[in-house]
């Protein structure tokens, strides 16, 4: 029985909840392993067509319960995963010349890249959105602050533009840091191939081997030199650059009141609320125009 998680069911998307499920990293990691067998079989391994065939069709055949049934009795998950697959196609052929790691690394990378992806066309929806909105309220005049005080006018499609600006700055560094992302690679527990170079024979098979590997995964590069696992600041990297991507709707948080309206129940209940804190960055023209607008005294600020 699995533990859910509550914030991927509070907050992620389907999309992307699918592809840091549980099934899905089994299905991933089934499909590495039909992979590595094709590319062992292209460079000259003794590799059963039928064999190939026969894990490919039951790939899709997993069962979760079954696989924690087998981790409890072998103490490791991989290992366990290992032997369900096996179990399913009839032959004991998967994982050869590999390691845990070469599994589980390079599959948690491909679901980092895979989100990013999910991303990257989120962001591109919300771009063309603000970009719209930036249009739609170009001649909508706003007072421009400085130093706390009204300054000069400005327009609420100006505040958009300026948020739609950064967002695609950060974009344009996520797109980058996409293309260029590297694989861990298959390289054996710390990183010296060692293992498939014993399995294959020579490093000129070990070389076309992995760039089939990366070929299936769909990266443009692999790590030349690594250890057991790929370089932690390479998920640095990616998360700074979603936070940029996320900082750049920050000022769009505005409360548009339309001329002559004079009527705002749910906004009121909250202004008015002596529970709840109100922070302004503004707070004199802010608060004064409430009250002149609808009779409620801000509290507490």
């Amino acid at each position: 029985m699995s533990i859910p998680n509550i914030l991927a069911q509070r907050y992620a998307s389907e999309d992307m909840t699918i592809i840091w499920s549980s099934e899905n990293k089994v299905l991933l990691e089934r499909e590495l392993w039909i992979a590595v067998l094709q590319a062992q079989r292209e460079v000259g391994q003794d590799i059963p067509e039928e064999a190939i065939a026969a894990y490919q069709r039951t790939k899709n055949d997993i069962n979760l319960e079954s696989i924690l049934e087998r981790e409890k009795i072998v103490k490791h998950d991989v290992k366990a995963r290992i032997e369900e697959f096996c179990d399913l196609a009839g032959y004991q052929l998967i994982h050869k010349g590999m390691t845990s790691r070469d599994l589980t690394e390079n599959i948690e990378q491909l679901q980092i890249r895979q989100s990013v992806e999910l991303i990257q066309i989120q962001a591109v929806a919300a771009l063309v959105h603000l970009a719209k909105l930036s249009e739609q309220y170009s001649e909508t005049p706003i007072t421009g602050r400085t130093h706390n005080v009204a300054a000069q006018v400005t327009t609420v499609g100006k505040r958009f533009a300026n948020a739609a600006e950064e967002m695609l700055l950060a974009f344009l560094n996520l797109e980058d840091i996409i293309r260029t992302y590297p694989m861990r690679g298959v390289k054996g527990p710390v990183g010296t191939q060692q293992d498939l170079l014993e399995l294959l024979g020579d490093d000129e098979k070990v070389t076309e081997f992995e760039a089939s590997i990366s070929e299936h995964l769909g990266f443009h590069s692999t790590l030349e030199s690594v250890g057991q696992v790929y370089p932690r600041s390479l998920d640095f990297n990616i998360v700074s650059s979603l936070v940029q991507l996320s900082s750049g709707d920050g000022n769009t948080h505005l409360v548009q009141i339309e001329i002559g309206q004079v009527s705002a129940p749910n906004l009121c209940k909250i202004l008015s609320d002596p529970n709840k804190l109100k922070l302004f960055h503004f707070g004199r023209f802010d608060i004064a125009v409430l009250l002149e607008t609808f009779g409620i005294l801000t509290t507490p600020v």
